[in-house]
């Protein structure tokens, strides 16, 4: 039960925290198999709070074993909501011994047609790459093959990207894969275990790179991010759904980026002179880039629903206060490596939230009427519909700031971005080879 309400409120806030989000190709994970989710793992934790909070099908996560590590309370806490302990070499010898327990454990959940998320590089790192598939996984589902003869296992790869997962309000971009099947892998198996292994950890790691964005170098990232945001803002994003299956543009990010990689130095040094060059004018006038490209957010219909939503925004900005910024406080002063930023304002705001909501219920049951109740009911829905008015308001006030702009202004910034064309600079490289 703890799992299902958790799982509302960790799904709402992170939904609050995260403007967007695209997850494409759900529909891929049957509903007749059993299914072990593969995922990248940029976050320390984010990953399966969020895709657990999307959909019923991710549960059973398996997560670091040192998670576990604080005491009684906190480990009968995680596996109250689905979550698996793994054991790391650096967690120690006695706590490796643990591992056979929950791999059995998994093992038998398998056979029962069960569905188990994992994060299969191992370990967290946030940056736009994918790194190292460890063999965790294949083996895995191997492992329940062996002890249950359980042949009706599928790996659906799963790749999540953050445009900046540390930032409130960012949009992020999953796609899921279409399922690997473990029979295929049954006659590899039988002549050498070993190879069958590897050859479905290739497998799974061709999948999910086709899903990630992957930076080659990391002396490029910080470009690399420059390019992607500046992508991103040549269309407008729609508001709702708050979670889209929609086909995104993932894909197109993804073939950006691969062009990028396929620089020479020489041309990666002209790139990052021309985007110096723009972001260093739009500091010079005080502005960002949306405004540049989306100038529509400038008119009479956006202004219009700023100031009807005005109130609505007061009332969810004023009650939502405490809950949401207090989790904020916190990892500001406290978190010190941003693979942990994210992660930990989602699940403190979660929990927080939760404890929040169900004393002003509590309080609005005792001593308020229907009236109360309702108002706290909407309470989440006001937060949302804040943060909501708040990007608008800025992007509002962005394509206000360019607007007033001379024309000739305007100009030298629009062709500022053209000279920033990824994919001409990527042509003329092969035609001087």
């Amino acid at each position: 039960m703890l799992y299902y309400i958790l799982r509302l409120w960790v799904s709402w806030y992170a939904r609050f925290f995260y403007a967007k989000t695209y997850f494409t190709g759900m529909d891929k994970i049957p509903d007749d198999k059993a299914v072990i989710l593969a995922c990248n793992h940029p976050t320390a934790f984010t990953e399966p709070a969020y895709i657990g909070g999307s959909t019923l099908k991710a549960r059973n996560f398996m997560l670091r074993g040192d998670m576990f590590s604080g005491g009684k309370l906190t480990a009968a806490f995680l596996k109250s909501i689905k979550c698996i302990p793994i054991y790391r070499a650096q967690d120690g010898m006695a706590n490796l011994k643990k591992n056979e327990a929950t791999l059995n454990y998994c093992y038998k959940l398998l056979a029962d047609r069960e569905n188990i998320f994992i994060l299969s590089e191992g370990e967290s790192k946030l940056e736009k790459r994918l790194r190292t598939i460890q063999k965790g996984t294949a083996r895995l589902a191997f492992g329940a093959y062996e002890k249950y003869d359980a042949k009706d296992i599928v790996i659906v790869p799963i790749g999540i990207n953050y445009m900046d997962a540390s930032r409130f309000r960012s949009n992020i971009y999953a796609d899921f894969g279409p399922p690997i099947p473990l029979s295929d892998y049954f006659e590899a198996h039988e002549k050498n275990p070993r190879r069958a292994v590897k050859l479905l950890t290739d497998k799974l790691k061709v999948e999910l790179r086709k899903r990630v964005i992957h930076v080659e170098n990391p002396e490029d990232d910080e470009l690399a991010d420059k390019l992607l945001s500046i992508m991103e803002n040549n269309r407008m994003n729609q508001p709702f759904p708050l979670i889209s299956t929609k086909p995104s543009r993932l894909f197109e990010f993804i073939e950006m980026i691969e062009y990028f990689n396929k620089l020479d130095g020489t041309q990666k040094e002209e790139l990052a002179n021309r985007v110096d060059a723009y972001y260093s004018k739009l500091a010079e006038l005080g502005i960002h880039d949306v405004g540049v490209t989306q100038t529509r957010y400038y008119g009479f219909a956006t202004f219009f629903a700023l100031v009807v939503g005005f109130i609505p925004f007061l009332i969810g900005a004023i009650t939502n206060y405490l809950p949401t910024q207090l989790p904020k406080i916190y990892a500001n002063k406290n978190i010190k490596q941003p693979k942990f930023y994210a992660s930990v304002q989602v699940g403190m705001g979660a929990v927080l939230y939760n404890i929040y909501f169900w004393v002003l219920f509590a309080v609005a049951a005792i001593w308020g009427n229907m009236w109360h109740l309702l108002f706290v009911c909407l309470l989440p829905l006001f937060g949302n519909f804040s943060a909501l008015w708040w990007d608008y308001a800025k992007k509002w006030n962005d394509a206000r700031k360019v607007s007033q702009l001379e024309e000739a202004t305007i100009s030298e910034l629009h062709q500022l971005r053209k000279g920033m064309d990824i994919k001409s600079m990527a042509f003329l490289q092969k035609e001087e080879a």
